[in-house]
């Protein structure tokens, strides 16, 4: 019976203390973006959306994992960044053509965010680029 519930509090342990890693191929996307508040709207409340709302739909809209970068200190009180990690970079390429516009895919994913979307818009805008890296 000690076997048993060693066994069984060891399997909890092992399951629970899962971590993920980058890997070999991943393709990861830097965005940084400059955010103008619509004047009621804090920082913080901006943030606070786009890490509990914004970023898990988009994650599940682009089958990718998105992180909000918050800001600490230096340059940058004004803006928010985001960490985007696709399998590969065929997955990313998926939901855009090569000219850059969105694929068919990526038009449905942009879709599947319109309301997200148009409530993040009610407290901000923001503007800025990406720089996309693959793990070697």
């Amino acid at each position: 019976m000690k076997k048993i519930l060693f066994l069984a509090a060891f399997a909890f342990v092992s399951l629970t203390s899962y971590s993920q890693a980058l890997q070999k191929g991943n393709l990861i996307g830097l965005h940084t973006t400059t955010v103008k508040l619509n004047g009621k709207t804090t920082m913080k409340q901006y943030v606070d959306f786009v890490t509990n709302k914004w970023a898990p739909a988009m994650s599940s809209a682009a089958n990718c994992e998105v992180h909000v970068l918050k800001y600490l200190r230096g340059d940058g009180a004004d803006k928010i960044s985001f960490i985007f990690v696709f399998k590969t970079e065929a997955d990313r390429n998926k939901y855009y053509n090569s000219d850059g516009s969105s694929s068919s895919l990526g038009k449905a994913s942009n879709a599947k965010m319109k309301s997200i979307n148009d409530d993040l818009n009610k407290l901000g805008d923001m503007t800025g680029g990406y720089t996309d890296w693959s793990v070697q």
